[in-house]
């Protein structure tokens, strides 16, 4: 638990041997594992704001490519307007909550065609 590693190998031909070893520099002080937790705290909302818009785009991404996917190999057996109401990549927008009503409306439809 000191942060000390030592390794050493040894030719058993040759009888040469090498040694390192790895140490721990430094570390944080109290003080700076302080302040990095305050900053966590302060961003706790804005970092959780960020990460579900990020999850709600890619699950969106993912299931359009799926669709488009599906579309291609699959397209014949479904109608012009089904095919036009769950075609979205070129609507959705950039805002999270508009996402998440595109998305919705996506799986809504799919199940129609299912």
């Amino acid at each position: 638990a000191n942060g000390i590693v030592n390794v050493s190998a040894k030719d058993k031909g040759t009888g040469k041997e090498q040694k390192i070893q790895i140490q721990a520099s430094g570390g944080l002080s109290e003080e700076e594992i302080n302040k990095m937790v305050k900053d966590a705290e302060a961003n706790k909302e804005s970092d959780k704001k960020k990460r579900e818009t990020v999850d709600t785009r890619n699950h969106a991404d993912s299931l359009i490519n799926e669709t488009e996917k599906n579309l291609k190999e699959h397209g014949d057996k479904v109608s012009e307007d089904d095919k036009n109401k769950i075609k979205l990549k070129d609507t959705v927008p950039i805002k999270t909550r508009a996402i998440k009503v595109k998305k919705d409306l996506l799986v809504k439809n799919l199940y129609k065609i299912r």
